[in-house]
């Protein structure tokens, strides 16, 4: 059990990454660099109000109840970055697929679609499964709002 995300991304990295000569370790600074992290992200998030922080006021009151959607990305990706917000501004249960550089589930995803794109979500209520982030925003708003 560990609490401190830095000795988390130590421990992940150790156990689970790759052999550490098989990557330029500057490319994880932004992670691995906690004040610049930290720093970073919480002023965008004020400059961008806060988003996904409160229920959005037309999600509909059973998202709580929902299966899981999956969504397929990582975490850097700005086309990644409004799905997620919509998702936690829908309470909506969700698994993210991390799917970066290396990662096998990459492979997985080539398999599943036929090629990489993210974000691409996969949602068990419906048996939708789409590509690009406007589109899948648009149709979380259209299937789990209530018309005001």
């Amino acid at each position: 059990e560990m609490f401190e995300s830095g000795d988390i991304i130590d421990y992940l990295l150790q156990t689970y990454g790759p052999s550490e000569d098989s990557y330029d370790k500057k490319a994880l600074w932004p992670i691995t660099f906690e004040a610049f992290s930290i720093y970073t992200s919480t002023i965008v998030a004020i400059l961008r109000g806060m988003p996904a922080a409160s229920r959005q006021p037309n999600a509909r009151p059973d998202n709580e109840q929902m299966l899981p959607l999956e969504l397929w990305g990582y975490e850097c990706s700005p086309f990644v970055v409004p799905v997620r917000e919509k998702l936690g501004s829908l309470c909506l249960p969700h698994l993210m697929v991390s799917c970066s550089r290396g990662s096998a589930n990459r492979d997985r995803m080539v398999q599943k679609t036929g090629r990489f794109q993210v974000p691409y979500l996969c949602d068990p209520n419906t048996g939708v499964e789409m590509f690009e982030s406007p589109e899948i925003c648009d149709y979380l708003e259209a299937v789990y709002t209530v018309k005001e």
